[in-house]
C-alpha cells in the first residue's frame, strides 16, 4: 500500500509534541519498556547537546488520527520517547514544587500535562498511556508515590529524578529545570508523520523501520496484524497476541516461532525476509488475520512443548519421547522445528508423537555424520515440512525419501559413530543411554529398570582416568593418544553417583570391580577386564556403533 497524499509530513520539537496535542498510546502496543542504560543515553544525549547549545535531532515520530473521535492522536512509533520525556516533565515538576516554585510547576503542569477541554468541561492528561501504563502514569500525574521497583515507569521516574536532583542540588538553581523544559520545547527536533488512518501509519512505520531497526519481526507483524484485522476481530487477535508474547521472555525466541511456523508451510526464509514474507501469505482481512494467529497459538504451543519433555501435553501419550526431546534440547536441534510443526499440524496426534523418535533418530545420524551445520539441513527439513503441509508426504516413509541426502545410511552412520572425536558429557549421557536401551531391548530385559540417565544420579565416567598424565603410559606418544581418546565415547560409560565418588579418578585396574556393581549393563561388562588399553577401546568403539545403527534406526 503506497503511502497517500494524505500523510503530513513536518518538522516539530519533542516538548510541542505535548503541549500541542492530546496523545494515545495505542491499548495493543507494549507497555512502556526503556531500561536504565536507555534512559540514561536519552539524559546524556540531551546534556551534551545543551552544553554545546546545539540542537539535537531524536528521529521520527509517527501519529495516526483515532478514528474513536476522542480528538486524540494515536501514537504509532515513538512510544518510549515521548513517555519517557512526559516523565521527564513530570519529575522536573514536582521538583519546581519541591522548591515552592509552585507557579513555575503550575505553569508546567498546564502547559505540558494536562489540558482544560471544553467539551469535557474537565481536566484530562495530555498523553494516555496503555492500559498496563495508565495506573502509574496517572499516580505521577496526581503527585502520588510509586515506588514498585519492577514497575518500569516508576523507575524511569525515580532515575530521571536522580538525574534532575543532580541537576540541581539547590533551589536557587530552579531556572535549569525551566531551561531544561525550553530546550526540549525548541531544541529537540522530530520528523513528524501523521497519518489520517492506521493503515496509512503502519505503511510509514514499516518503512522507516525497513533496514534492520531496533525492531523486532514481532514487532512489526504485529502492527500488521492489528492494523488489517479490523474493528470485527481486534479484540481476538489482541487477546491471542497478548497470551503468545507472554510466553516468550525474549522477543528473539518468539521470532524463532514465527519463522518455524512460517516455514512448516512455505519453505526456508531469512529473518531479514521473515516479515515482508509474512505480510504477503497472511494477507489482509478480519478472516485470515484470526485464522493465521489461531494457528500461531498452536504452533507456539507445540514449539514449547518440543522443547520441555515434562509438558503436560505428553504425560497423557502412550509412547514415550522423552529421551528424544532431551536429545533436541542437548545437541541443540533445531533446524528439524518446521518438520516437526507440520507433522502435528497436518497428521494425528499419536503418529505425530511416533514421528518425534524418527526424526530424533535421524538428527542424531546427520549431526554424527556432521551434516546439521549450515543451511542444508534447514532447507531439506523446511522442504520435507512443506511436503507434508501441502499432503504429498503422508508418513514417515514419504519423508525419508526427501531427506535422503541429509540423513546418512548404516554403513556410513557406523563409520562416523566409530570415528567420532571428543564430545561433551551432557551429550555422551544421552548417546550412552540409548545405547543402554538398546542393550536391554535385544537382550529382552525391562529398559524400565535401568537408572534416569537424565538425573544428577548419574555420571558420564572416564575409563583411562580422566586425570592420567604422562607417567601414567610407557611412551609420550601413548600418553599423546590417551589426550586424544580421552573424551571420545568409547572412553565414556555411565555410573551412578553413588558409585563414582569412590573412584576418585582411580587406574582402571583399581576400578574394573566397581563397575561390576552398576545397574548399567554397558558399565558392567567392562568389570571383565583386568586392564584397559587401547585395543580394548577401539573394540568398544566398535561394539557401541554396531548398536548405534539399531538405536537410532533409518
Amino acid at each position: 500500500m503506497p503511502v497517500t497524499d494524505s500523510a503530513k509530513f513536518d518538522h516539530d520539537h519533542l516538548g510541542h509534541l505535548l503541549s500541542d496535542r492530546l496523545l494515545k498510546v495505542p491499548r495493543f502496543q507494549r507497555r512502556y519498556s526503556w531500561r536504565d542504560e536507555h534512559i540514561l543515553e536519552y539524559w546524556a544525549d540531551i546534556q551534551r547537546a545543551r552544553e554545546a547549545n546545539n540542537s539535537y535531532f531524536m528521529g521520527t515520530i509517527v501519529l495516526a488520527s483515532d478514528s474513536s473521535g476522542d480528538g486524540r492522536d494515536l501514537i504509532i512509533d515513538g512510544q518510549q520517547r515521548i513517555t519517557t520525556t512526559a516523565v521527564l516533565l513530570i519529575a522536573a515538576r514536582d521538583r519546581l514544587y519541591g522548591f515552592e516554585q509552585d507557579r513555575a510547576a503550575q505553569g508546567l503542569e498546564s502547559s505540558h500535562l494536562s489540558d482544560y477541554v471544553l467539551t469535557k468541561e474537565d481536566t484530562v492528561a495530555k498523553l494516555m498511556l496503555s492500559p498496563d501504563d495508565h495506573d502509574t502514569y496517572s499516580r505521577m500525574l496526581e503527585r502520588k508515590p510509586v515506588n514498585d521497583p519492577r514497575d518500569g515507569l516508576a523507575n524511569a521516574y525515580h532515575l530521571i529524578r536522580g538525574c534532575l536532583d543532580d541537576l540541581t542540588p539547590t533551589p536557587s538553581e530552579y531556572r535549569r529545570l525551566i531551561d531544561l523544559v525550553d530546550f526540549l520545547d525548541t531544541q529537540v527536533q522530530v520528523l513528524l508523520a501523521v497519518a489520517s488512518e492506521l493503515p496509512e501509519a503502519y505503511v510509514i512505520f514499516e518503512t522507516l523501520n525497513d533496514r534492520g531497526a531496533d525492531l523486532t519481526t514481532a514487532d512489526l507483524l504485529k502492527n500488521y496484524l492489528f492494523s488489517v484485522a479490523g474493528e470485527q476481530e481486534i479484540d481476538h487477535v489482541e487477546a491471542v497476541w497478548t497470551r503468545l508474547t507472554g510466553r516468550f521472555e525474549q522477543p528473539e525466541n518468539f521470532v524463532k516461532v514465527l519463522r518455524y511456523e512460517y516455514m512448516s508451510q512455505w519453505g526456508s526464509v531469512t529473518n531479514r525476509a521473515l516479515y515482508k514474507a509474512l505480510q504477503e501469505r497472511i494477507g489482509k482481512g478480519a478472516t485470515v488475520v484470526r485464522t493465521y494467529v489461531d494457528r500461531l497459538e498452536k504452533a507456539a504451543q507445540q514449539y514449547l512443548a518440543l522443547r520441555e519433555p515434562d509438558d503436560v501435553s505428553w504425560s497423557s501419550q502412550a509412547i514415550e519421547v522423552k529421551d528424544s526431546l532431551l536429545a533436541f534440547r542437548r545437541f541443540g536441534f533445531e533446524a528439524s522445528t518446521p518438520l516437526l510443526l507440520a507433522a502435528f499440524r497436518e497428521w494425528s496426534h499419536s503418529e505425530a508423537v511416533r514421528f518425534v523418535d524418527v526424526v530424533a533418530a535421524w538428527s542424531v545420524r546427520a549431526w554424527m555424520a556432521g551434516l546439521l551445520g549450515g543451511g542444508s539441513a534447514e532447507s531439506a527439513f523446511s522442504a520435507a515440512a512443506v511436503a507434508i503441509s501441502q499432503g504429498k508426504a503422508k508418513g514417515p516413509e514419504d519423508v525419508r525419501e526427501l531427506v535422503r541426502s541429509l540423513v546418512p545410511d548404516d554403513l556410513a552412520f557406523k563409520a562416523a559413530f566409530t570415528s567420532y572425536g571428543t564430545i561433551t558429557t551432557t551429550r555422551a549421557k544421552y548417546i550412552l543411554a540409548r545405547l543402554e536401551q538398546q542393550e536391554l531391548s535385544e537382550k529382552g530385559l525391562n529398559t524400565e529398570s535401568m537408572p534416569d540417565w537424565s538425573s544428577k544420579g548419574v555420571t558420564v565416567e572416564h575409563i583411562f582416568a580422566k586425570s592420567s598424565g604422562p607417567s601414567d603410559f610407557q611412551t609420550i606418544d601413548e600418553y599423546e593418544r590417551f589426550v586424544a581418546l580421552r573424551d571420545q565415547l568409547q572412553n565414556l560409560t555411565l555410573l551412578e553417583r553413588t558409585l563414582n565418588a569412590s573412584l576418585e579418578n582411580k587406574r582402571f585396574d583399581d576400578k574394573h570391580r566397581t563397575y561390576g556393581d552398576s545397574a548399567f549393563s554397558l558399565t558392567r561388562e567392562l568389570s571383565q577386564y583386568d586392564t584397559w588399553s587401547f585395543e580394548l577401546a577401539a573394540r568398544r568403539a566398535e561394539r557401541l556403533a554396531e548398536l548405534a545403527v539399531r538405536a537410532w534406526p533409518l
